[in-house]
């Protein structure tokens, strides 16, 4: 337990590494939804490369979750990886031929592109709209995995359409933020506040489907939760509870 969170580059980390202004600034960007100027993108992309090198990352991931429909079956939330070593030509050599040297540039930290031409992006398209693009969750830390730096990202079109099961999350909360900033200030009540944060409940309940029977059910496939069919034989019998013990089949 000494080592909960240990590779996490969580707030209290980001406070330690970072100067206090930078880390004001970047607190203040996500109660606001402004961008990170690009200096401030210097020093955290900085601090999170030395500190990340420090729990023995080797590389970097944009790590998102891209929508996959029925495909796959069972396997539909996997998640994707973008991948890239922590290395980068030193720009600053006056050689025709540039060394390497060890980094994380702070461009690739917060953005990056991949190819989304298997996505629904609109049919034909020019080819150069055809790439999909990664961007830093400021809300969701960094994190160590396997000598990866872990980056969490939403997945975006070229025109912005959301490809991903992230970004509808993140719309859903600006909206919510949004309109529930115009509440407080109709009704004052907390007409100061800055920013609405939601929450979800920690209490989850998880129902095991044998994978055969999963890829059967379109609506299991394509929505992830059934829309069709008859009551559980776990309703709310005395005799058949969440706490028997679970059937073999």
């Amino acid at each position: 337990l000494d080592q909960l969170s240990a590779a996490i580059f969580s707030d209290e980390v980001m406070k330690s590494r970072l100067s206090s202004r930078v880390y004001a600034r970047f607190k203040e960007a996500l109660a606001t939804g402004e961008p990170t100027s690009e200096d401030d993108m210097k020093a955290i992309a900085d601090a999170i490369f030395k500190w990340a090198r420090e729990q023995g990352a080797v590389a970097f991931a944009h790590w998102f979750f891209p929508m996959r429909g029925g495909s796959g079956g069972y396997g539909s939330m996997a998640g994707a990886c973008k991948m890239d070593t922590m290395i980068d030509l030193d720009w600053s050599s006056t050689e025709a031929t540039k060394p390497f040297k060890a980094t994380l540039p702070y461009e690739r930290l917060f953005f990056g592109e991949t190819d989304g031409s298997s996505f629904p992006n609109g049919g034909l398209r020019a080819t150069h709209t055809a790439a999909a693009f990664t961007t830093w969750d400021r809300s969701s830390p960094c994190f160590v995995l396997d000598k990866v730096l872990r980056i969490p990202c939403a997945f975006i079109t070229h025109l912005g359409a959301c490809i991903d099961e992230k970004t509808p999350l993140l719309r859903s909360n600006d909206a919510l933020n949004r309109e529930g900033l115009r509440l407080l200030k109709n009704i004052k009540i907390g007409t100061d506040a800055k920013a609405i944060h939601s929450f979800l409940g920690w209490e989850q309940e998880f129902f095991v489907i044998k994978a055969d029977l999963y890829r059967k059910r379109p609506d299991l496939l394509n929505c992830g939760r059934t829309l069709v069919g008859r009551l559980p034989a776990r309703n709310q019998q005395g005799e058949l509870n969440y706490f028997a013990p679970p059937p073999t089949e």
